[in-house]
This record gives structure tokens, sequence and C-alpha cells, in this order.
């Protein structure tokens, strides 16, 4: 007898008899869990990668060669793979520094957002910004100075020109939202365009620390010196295919590109591994399926959702039924429909077969932003997300040098990738729910549902002109 097998089955046992509690389980879920749960390949996979390559951010050595590691690792296992290659605007990080020359001597626990460019050293005042109206901002206070700027205040590029032309704003330090010496890594825009000034992430305490000598009186100094610069360079998508009986496409997504500071196990090498173990089980227990699915690891999502937004512009999406996206999935308590109601009841009757491991909360079904399923909610494409999170402790090093493997717990990536190759499998062989592109009318207003129409015209990020509502003459 194969013990290995037997164990399998036994553990699949176990766990789906909590997940047969309406009905007798399918034998194929329980291989499925089973193996997920003992095998664990998601949590190998990210423990490699993280260790033997670090981070990946866009454009690194250790973006490179973690997908060469990951693509191999399927071909291995005999799944077909292909690269779709894009340029894009990148950026390269260098020896970027803050230092305060006044009333205290010290480099500060800084660093450049992303498309920054490099610049001659200069040194200037320090003021502090509290206020996200620029119309109320005093000009002279302001001119030839760096913004010290408060936590959760964030100026788009155009107010950033604007604060630079109209007031003379040198540079900015934005002062992170989280304690502990902590830094956030993000870009200072979402289009890869050249910020007009240097723009650095600050720590809380010592953000705070200028903050209090400013409202002490004390004349406040920092030196500024950018060697960080945009480069354009050339990204690499990674897909992989289980070919299917009709030609009708499941795509399940994660990002593959991370920051630089921590390991990027957190954002997002779960997504990643969870992608290539889906893609095993499935591979193992259910080859063959009604319809295709493709599997999809995007680049420079950080940096504006690049791969993912290639994607949709290279590819027919006419035969893609639903994208599911898989960003920072921790523990799963609810699966969300994203605005198209005709997930609902696909999604409610995958969520009750689950057994004690039913999500917490009922069927979401409210978009957002900022990740690799937009592109194709942008198209009209049917997408789906967990709401997953991960413990405060962890999730608080987001974006951070603390985003590291060690905060990956072993069992929660194994039920998050086990209820991913359940849905999947679901969805691959569901030939029975009316999923159906929307309209761009019907898109605009499934933004406007969400509260996210000002939030994107605002960014500029609003397709739809003036698209009137779904209902109205």
């Amino acid at each position: 007898m194969n013990t290995r097998f037997t164990l399998i089955t036994a553990t699949a046992l176990s766990v789906l008899a909590s997940l047969s509690s309406h009905a007798p389980a399918d034998p194929v879920d329980e291989a499925i869990v089973g193996d997920a749960v003992l095998n664990n390949e998601a949590y190998r996979l990210l423990d490699t990668l993280t260790t033997r390559f670090g981070a990946r951010l866009t454009g690194t050595d250790g973006n490179t060669r973690s997908m060469d590691f990951l693509e191999a690792e399927l071909n291995a296992l005999n799944i077909e793979t292909r690269r779709e290659t894009t340029s894009i605007p990148g950026w390269t990080r260098s020896d970027d520094r803050v230092s305060l020359i006044h009333p205290h001597q010290r480099d500060l626990r800084a660093v450049a957002f992303g498309y920054v460019d490099r610049h001659d050293p200069f040194e200037a005042g320090v003021v502090f910004i509290e206020n996200r109206e620029i119309d109320e901002l005093e000009p002279d206070e302001l001119q030839g100075r760096v913004g010290l700027i408060a936590p959760g205040i964030r100026f788009s590029q155009q107010e950033f020109e604007r604060l630079v032309h109209d007031f003379g704003l040198r540079g900015a330090l934005l002062i992170n939202r989280v304690n502990g010496g902590q830094i956030l890594g993000r870009v200072a825009n979402h289009d890869g365009i050249t910020p007009p000034l240097p723009i650095y992430s600050v720590t809380v305490e010592e953000g705070r620390w200028i903050q209090r000598q400013l409202e002490d009186g004390l004349d406040v100094r920092v030196r500024i010196e950018t060697r960080s610069q945009p480069v354009e360079m050339t990204i690499d998508n990674l897909v992989a295919t289980l070919p299917g009986v009709s030609d009708q496409k499941i795509i399940l997504g994660a990002h593959f590109d991370s920051w630089d500071f921590g390991q990027g196990a957190i954002d997002n090498g779960v997504g990643i591994a969870q992608l290539f173990d889906t893609a095993r089980l499935l591979q193992a227990h259910s080859a063959i399926n009604e319809h295709t699915v493709e599997f999809v690891w995007f680049n420079a999502e950080e940096w504006g959702l690049f791969g993912s937004r290639d994607y949709v512009e290279r590819h027919d999406l006419g035969s893609v039924r639903v994208m599911i996206n898989l960003d920072m999935a921790g523990r799963p308590i609810q699966i969300n429909a994203m605005g198209f109601d005709e997930l609902i009841p696909l999604l409610d009757t995958y969520s009750a077969k689950l057994g004690s491991w039913e999500f917490e909360k009922k069927t979401a079904n409210k978009t957002w932003l900022g990740s690799d399923h937009h592109p194709f909610i942008l198209k009209g494409v049917p997408s789906i997300t967990f709401n997953a999170p991960f413990a405060p402790e962890d999730v608080r090093y987001y974006h951070d040098f603390g985003d590291s493997f060690e905060k990956i717990d072993r069992e929660m990536l194994a039920r998050a990738t086990a209820l991913t190759a359940l849905l999947i499998r679901d969805l691959a062989n569901d030939t029975t729910s009316e999923l159906r592109h929307y309209s761009e009318k019907e898109t605009a207003e499934l933004f406007r549902k969400a509260g996210l129409e000002k939030k994107m015209r605002k960014a500029g990020k609003w397709p739809f002109g003036e698209t009137e509502a779904v209902g109205e003459d």
C-alpha cells in the first residue's frame, strides 16, 4: 500500500469531515485538501524563494532568478509555461541619503519613492505640512524648503507639481503611518512619471521628532542626496496553462514583484506560492477540466499594475469567464464577487460546502482598487478576491524591512491554498452559471456603487467619460 497516499487520504477525510457536513464530500476535493495540508508545497516554495533570492524588486537580479526558479519548478511538474515580455518605465534604487544637519547631525532612516530621479545634493530648511488643502498653505513658508508631511496625507503628481512651481517646495519627507522604526515602500505615481522633487518615506519616530523641533521654534535643516533614477526596462509575466475541454478560460493571478527592503513574503510571496501549489494540486488531482485554467504571475504590480495592464491589452479577453486575484491572501474569512452580481450564487454555493471552513462573513460584492484584478474589471471581466487578513502584528510590516518568511504561518498558507484550489476547480468545471462581461456603462456603475468614482477621477483614472448611471434616461 502507498503509505504516503494513505496519510494524505486520512488527513483529507479528517479535514473534509468538516467540509462535508452538508453533503457527501467529493473524493477529488478530499485529495486536493489532503495534499495541500500534508505536503504544503506552497510553504516549501516560499521558503526557497525568500531564502535563496531575497526580495523581488522589478528589474533586479532577485526578481529574475526567482522567476527562473519558479518556472523550472513548474516545468518539472510537466506544466506548460511561457513568458510575456513588455517594456515599462522602470526605476533603479541606489545609495540615497537624507541627513539632519541642524540642530542635530545624523542620517535619517529614509527611503526614496519609486520614480524619484537623481539630483545634485542640496541643503534646505524644513516646514511641517499637516493640511491636505493646498490653497490653505502659505507660499512664503514653503519657498525653498523641504516639506515634512503628516501621516495620511498623500499628494498626487499634479499637486506636487503645483507645490514646486507655485510654492517653491524643494523636497518632501512623508512620515510613515506605523511606528517601530518602519518605513513604507511606495511609488511617487503609478504612471512611471518622474516627480518634480525628491520624495522620501521617513519613520514615525524621526518624523515626529523633527515635528516637535519645529513646533519648539528650532531651525531644522536637512541635506538630501538622491542617486536612484528612472530607467526603461523590460519585464516578464510568467504564464502557466492547464488546458481544458472548452476554449473558455479561468485566470488565477498574483503579482510576482515585491519591494526591496525585506523578502516580500507577505506581499506577495504567499500569492506566488498559492498559485504554484494550486497548479500542482489541479494537475495532480483534476488535470482535465471543462475550462482551461491559466495561472499568471504579473510583474511590476507595485509600480503601477504594469504586468496586468499589459496582459489585458495583449489578449482577447472574450474567452475569459472569470479572473481571481490573490494579493496578500492570508487566512480567508470572506470571498468577494467584486460587484459582479452573477457570481454571488456560485460563490455562496462554494462557501456553503466548506463546513467548518465556511467563511465567517457572507459573500461580499464590492470592488476595490490597487491590485491586478483592476485592469480586468475595467474591461468588464468578472473578478473574484478573498478577504484574507494577516495578523496585525505581521501585516504591519507590509512594504517594510520586516516583510520576511518567518511571518508566514504554515497552516494558514496550506488552508488558503486548499481553498483556492477548490474554488478554481469549481470554476473550471462550472457550465451552468450565466457569467458575462459587463458593458462599459455597467462597469462604471460597479465603481460608483463601491464609492470609487471621485477617487478615480481625481487620480485621472476614470476611463468612462460622463457615463450615466445604469437606469438613468
